[in-house]
């Protein structure tokens, strides 16, 4: 017997993969339906709308994405310093991935646009997230102002994803990285440490 909640995951599943594929405005509830096996009912007695699911899915998402990249991150380093740096080796892998299409969270804000959608707040959420773990590594390392500095590492981080988006490279890591290392150099420097 399946469990009541298999039919959701899987069109959560589904409607992940084709809007991270094609665009969350490029792709339909019947193709969702089409794709996931699951009858338009099933569809919708676990969400009632598209916006519904694309909520669903961007926490869904939020929540993979994050506990993924806080054990990669962990797991690439002994120290604080080591995981911030590994940061960016990190995220080179994912941006030279084969089915590396963008940052979905990025992805969803550009392509919805509307600040009040239920997507931009899990975004917002994920960024914030990632800004909080770069701030405790950060203050292990001793930098002195680490709320600005977890603000720093949020444009690198914004800038390596847009560049491996734009242009399909993922190289820009490299240089985000490198712009991490005299960021966290210069802010120790300046703490006294």
């Amino acid at each position: 017997m399946k469990s009541s909640n298999h039919p959701r995951q899987q069109i959560l599943e589904t409607a992940s993969q084709l809007f991270y594929q094609k665009g969350i405005q490029n792709v339909g509830i019947n193709e969702i339906i089409a794709t996931s096996g699951v009858a338009k009912r099933t569809l919708y007695r676990h969400f009632t709308s598209k916006d519904e699911l694309i909520e669903a899915v961007m926490k869904h998402r939020a929540k993979e994405w994050l506990t993924w990249f806080e054990t990669a991150v962990r797991d690439r380093g002994n120290t604080a310093k080591e995981r911030l740096l590994a940061t960016f080796d990190v995220l080179r892998e994912w941006y030279a991935s084969p089915d590396f299409r963008g940052c979905p969270f990025i992805n969803a804000v550009l392509e919805i646009a509307d600040a009040s959608h239920p997507a931009h707040n899990v975004s917002v959420g994920v960024r914030e997230s990632i800004r909080m773990q770069i701030k405790e590594l950060a203050e292990e390392v001793g930098v002195k102002d680490s709320e600005s500095f977890s603000q720093q590492y949020l444009l690198l981080i914004g800038g390596a994803s847009l560049m491996a988006t734009i242009e399909g490279y993922s190289g820009g890591a490299n240089y985000a990285q490198q712009a991490l290392s005299t960021l966290i150099e210069s802010s120790i420097e300046k703490s006294g440490v």
